[in-house]
């Protein structure tokens, strides 16, 4: 085998292993719960759930909210992901009531650590909060279920980390069929993904590939 070949095949096995670090070490998952009560508080939903795993868009589903004529509690909680990453978001996109999109101003949705527990809100309306006198959105009927749409950005991981996942692959393998490319700096992977372990291995392996391909050139 060529050196240029090996050297190709040690660098594909570098970026492979750094991807796979910095996936496992991202984002961390965080539960998401609706929060819903009508005006009389006779239907009721606060355990439909799903959860995030990093930056991406979300869907949160309800049909226990079935028959509520209007709004009177109105949220979602992401919860602990403002303790833990205060510098993280979440966008509501999309209400949709019985299949059908439900129109808001999204000027007058509320977001943040609003109840002060450390979780992320997104306040669609609450009558009990400022959103009471300001309401972004019309009380509407509710036949047989709830969906709600939003984006979260600032964790890290998710969509993002598959699509950065997929890209170095596709780089791994062109650079396997031609010239190879340059090492990766093991500083910048390190101060990046705190994953220390995973950089010394991929300069190992880099080491022992240079040391195989030179001792086969000799032969």
């Amino acid at each position: 085998m060529k050196i240029k070949k090996i050297l190709a095949a040690v660098a594909a096995s570098a970026v492979a292993v750094s991807a796979m670090a910095v996936n496992a070490f991202a984002a961390d998952e965080y539960t998401v719960k609706l929060g819903f009560s009508d005006m009389s508080w006779t239907y009721q939903d606060w355990e439909s759930s799903t959860t995030v795993t990093g930056d991406g868009q979300y869907t949160l589903e309800s049909t226990a909210v079935a028959g509520a004529p209007d709004f009177g509690v109105f949220v979602l909680d992401i919860e602990g992901m403002y303790s833990d990453h205060p510098e993280a978001t979440a966008v509501l996109d999309k209400v949709e009531i019985d299949g059908a999109e439900v129109s808001f101003d999204a000027s007058k949705i509320r977001y943040g650590d609003i109840e002060n527990k450390g979780n992320y809100r997104i306040e669609i309306y609450n009558q009990y909060g400022d959103t009471k006198d300001d309401s972004g959105i019309a009380a509407t009927p509710i036949t047989s279920d709830l969906k709600l749409t939003f984006t979260v950005s600032g964790l890290g991981g998710g969509d993002a980390a598959a699509d950065t996942s997929a890209a170095d692959d596709t780089a791994a393998a062109d650079t396997s069929a031609g010239d190879a490319a340059p090492a990766p700096d093991s500083t910048t992977d390190s101060a990046t993904t705190g994953n220390v372990p995973a950089v010394a291995m991929i300069s190992v392996m880099t080491v022992a590939g240079i040391a195989a391909a030179v001792s086969r050139k000799r032969k």
